[in-house]
């Protein structure tokens, strides 16, 4: 499985291409942040992949390792562009882009994974596996779980409402707007921490911080890249303060466990973009991955693992991990395509004239 992790990250680095002109207007643009996305939704997929096969102890040491770390850290760079694109978008648009908040996003979204739910509740009842009605109602909620990857899709619909509250108490204010958004993920982020499992509160701020760098792009973008020395000075610092944070969330407990999970998850991302500065990224197969057909291979992928388990394909990891991924990716592509057409025609009937979301 190492040769599987290896593959996933070259054809990464493989994307990058130096840009002499260095930071620009475009240098986040919607390529270079599914591609990044496109990156660590692979290597969700492998991580919850990894999770179906047992693993010799003696055997994968790479994926042993990335195993051991990798924490709530690849879902970082998805909360962090989904704050940076919101944001753009309001820039842009301002009160047209409010008014398609509900529909276009909160209801689409929360639609969608009740499609996805929905699915996994008939595997389980033809599987004859035990759930409660409470446990069912808080899947649709995405407090607990049927199979499916539930607990990001919560912690983005929360998000997503807190925006549109935030908005339509200060449309014309962003600074307030975003100061409203700090105030109301610090409280979701000691509540869920008290109430539920951590990883619904270990990343919130990413998507903060997403808005903020997106408020203050092009003054951060000019400090950093002023010369060379800059803009690896920063990389440095980003990568050690990354460091040092994870070390001590590993090493502590409670609130300060939370927040040292915060700044690593916020430094992690902002690595990634520090890198965007000065290298155009783009693979069309990461971007479709991480862009269009993200939240389908996010939500589905368990659906190939826990169905292609049964067969011989199971006591081949490579080609078990093979095909999943051909399955989801085609199952995705369904999926999406079946959905699109029911929205179009039902609630998404009525189109509203305003630019085409260019960023998410």
């Amino acid at each position: 499985m190492d040769l599987i992790l290896l593959i996933i990250i070259i054809s990464f680095a493989a994307s990058l291409r130096y840009r002499p002109s260095g930071p620009d207007v475009d240098d986040l643009n919607r390529q270079t942040t599914t591609t990044i996305n496109g990156l660590f939704l692979l290597l969700v997929v492998f991580s919850h992949f990894m999770t179906y096969i047992p693993m010799p102890h003696d055997l994968a040491k790479l994926t042993q390792i990335w195993m051991l770390v990798k924490g709530q850290l690849i879902v970082t760079t998805f909360l962090f562009f989904s704050g940076y694109g919101i944001y753009v978008q309001f820039e842009k648009r301002g009160r047209n882009y409010l008014k398609t908040f509900p529909k276009h996003r909160l209801l689409f979204l929360w639609l969608k994974f009740a499609v996805a739910v929905t699915i996994y509740l008939v595997i389980s009842l033809l599987t004859q596996h035990v759930v409660t009605l409470p446990h069912v109602l808080l899947s649709y909620l995405g407090l607990a779980t049927i199979g499916n990857s539930a607990w990001y899709i919560f912690i983005i619909l929360f998000l997503y409402l807190l925006t549109y509250l935030a908005w339509e108490l200060f449309p014309t204010n962003n600074r307030r707007a975003i100061a409203f958004i700090i105030i109301g993920s610090g409280v979701y982020m000691f509540v869920a921490g008290w109430l539920l499992p951590e990883y619904y509160a270990s990343t919130v701020f990413c998507y903060v911080a997403g808005m903020l760098y997106a408020h203050y792009k092009a003054v951060i973008e000019q400090v950093v890249c002023r010369n060379w020395f800059r803009y690896l000075a920063v990389g440095v610092s980003a990568f050690i303060v990354f460091a040092a944070s994870y070390l001590v969330c590993a090493k502590t407990s409670g609130p300060i466990r939370l927040v040292s999970y915060q700044i690593a998850g916020i430094m992690f991302a902002f690595c990634f973009v520090w890198l965007a500065m000065r290298f155009k990224i783009h693979n069309p197969v990461l971007a479709y991955i991480g862009g269009p057909g993200m939240f389908a291979i996010y939500i589905l992928q368990r659906i190939p693992m826990m169905l292609l388990k049964q067969t011989g394909l199971a006591n081949q990891p490579v080609l078990y991990f093979i095909a999943v991924l051909a399955a989801t990716l085609l199952l995705g592509w369904l999926f999406d395509k079946a959905y699109a057409a029911v929205w179009s025609r039902t609630i998404g009937r009525r189109k509203i004239s305003t630019p085409q979301q260019v960023q998410s």
